[in-house]
């Protein structure tokens, strides 16, 4: 598999690509790429192009042999509604989710989460996680990252949106993987901090249309409910 880069669209212009310095020194310095090697450039636009290197020092320049449409974007958009948790469970997430497919990320602050602080040298690297993410598995865009918001909030954006379903231990009944998904073209996924969703909260989701679901009798940990709905919304896209 090629490397791939996501670059900001004024690197390329025409047929020629720029790689910026900080890129430059990874693909001569680390991927010890040279003259001739093929790499794809990405916009985020959900185009990507191949790039034969032509020039490999200090910058790094290429030109484009050739041009296709990404396949790895889902068609469906999955906002992915995540109560805070602690540590580096939310990079977890973050790293997981984008190879999955998620869209959105729109970490929330319920009442059992724990706010952190989130300094600007975290929001950088929560950033380039889902960056690395994207290009590792080889989607055609790189999902958003937003700041924290309230639970009623988010509840208010994700009814605007289309679909929401929300993962509950306490649920018995409604398997998420048994869900109907319905024909929309966007979904949120809510799921809670470490001590889950209170039993208000769940109920705020029904009231504003949403579906409640568990994922099984087994307790499982906030990152890994994150992971297992995320795939099972995905699979079959």
């Amino acid at each position: 598999m090629l490397h791939r880069f996501f670059l900001s669209p004024e690197c390329l212009e025409n047929r020629e690509v720029y790689f910026p310095r900080e890129v430059s020194h990874h693909i001569r310095r680390v991927l010890r790429q040279r003259a001739g090697d093929l790499v794809v450039v990405l916009d985020g636009s959900g185009q990507e192009w191949v790039v034969r290197l032509e020039a490999v020092g200090r910058e790094v320049g290429g030109v484009v042999v050739e041009m296709r449409e990404n396949q790895a974007e889902p068609d469906i958009a999955v906002t992915l509604y995540q109560g805070l948790v602690k540590g580096v469970k939310l990079e977890t997430i973050l790293q997981k989710c984008t190879e999955l497919g998620v869209t959105r990320f729109v970490p929330v602050i319920t009442t059992r989460s724990v706010p952190p602080e989130i300094g600007e040298g975290r929001w950088k690297r929560f950033f380039a996680i889902v960056r690395e993410a994207a290009e590792q598995c080889g989607r055609g865009r790189i999902p958003t990252v937003e700041e924290p918001v309230q639970f009623a909030q988010a509840v208010q954006s994700a009814r605007e949106e289309g679909p929401m379903i929300l993962l509950w231990e306490e649920e018995r009944e409604t398997s998420i993987g048994r869900m109907p998904r319905g024909d929309g073209v966007s979904i949120g996924l809510f799921v809670g901090p470490e001590g889950g969703f209170t039993r208000e909260e769940a109920t705020a989701v029904e009231a504003a249309g949403g579906r409640v679901a568990t994922l099984g009798p087994r307790m499982l940990r906030a990152e890994t409910a994150a992971i297992v709905g995320s795939a099972l919304i995905l699979a079959d896209h």
